[in-house]
């Protein structure tokens, strides 16, 4: 449904990575774990089974998802699978049933990006479309509200998905050097002293440089805009020591 409905276009709806047996999404199960608490449904190794259902679907949608069951329900666990796989062999680069289609990590350089916006998984689906490999966040404190992007569990989805995970806090900026920010002077003045900071971080900017130049690795923090975000700064001063990156 989330690829060939149009659902996306009227309600937020799940993504998806290429995992185990194909098509995962750490989003889904995740809500999957908070209604069973909740006691809205009952799992176990192979079912999930609806206990109570609070609300209603909405009407333009309840007729698309009704369509879908009726057309697989039905369909035999193999048959469903093959299905998948022949539609969408990007899924299965990493199956232990069948990969359709191949994937190397043969890109170098340096990537940056914000996850603002993104779900866990469109944001792991788009480090893999990327080809990374080692995955740099530069957060200065690794915790987020949003679901899978706090350090422990951003570290444990990247390596089911072969990235290497690391935090270095020392290319972050403090949370108390960003209230009060107000305009573009505010920023300008931030990034000036972030520039500074850097100086005395040639050694790690020097290690990512160095590590760059045999892997793809991302330079990750949360917004969206690099133009408001440190990580631009911090891509300037490693194109300076002669590293490929590409700002985004």
């Amino acid at each position: 449904m989330s690829r060939e409905s149009k659902l996306n276009e009227r309600c937020k709806f799940y993504n998806f990575v290429p995992y185990k047996f194909g098509p995962y999404s750490f989003e889904l199960f995740h809500d999957v774990d908070i209604m069973e608490q909740e006691k809205l449904v009952a799992t176990d190794d192979n079912t999930i089974k609806f206990i109570d259902i609070p609300n209603q679907l909405p009407i333009e949608i309840a007729p698309i998802i009704d369509q879908y069951f009726e057309d697989y329900y039905n369909m035999r666990e193999n048959k469903l699978i093959n299905s998948v796989y022949e539609q969408y062999p990007e899924y299965t680069i990493f199956s232990e049933i069948k990969q359709k289609q191949k994937y190397i990590r043969d890109l170098t350089g340096i990537y940056t990006v914000g996850y603002e916006g993104l779900s866990i998984d469109e944001f792991l689906m788009k480090m893999i479309k990327e080809k990374i490999q080692r995955l740099i966040d530069v957060r200065n404190n690794p915790w987020s509200m949003k679901f899978g992007f706090s350090k422990q569990n951003l570290s444990i989805f990247c390596e089911k998905l072969g990235i290497n995970y690391i935090n270095i806090p020392s290319l972050g900026i403090s949370s108390s050097s960003r209230k009060n920010l107000n305009g573009k002077e505010a920023y300008e003045n931030l990034f000036k002293m972030y520039g500074l900071q850097l100086e005395k971080r040639i050694e790690d900017l020097q290690r990512l440089k160095t590590t760059s130049e045999k892997q793809r690795i991302a330079l990750m923090c949360f917004e969206k805009d690099p133009n408001y975000c440190h990580r631009s700064i911090l891509a300037k001063e490693l194109e300076k020591l002669g590293a490929e990156v590409e700002l985004n």
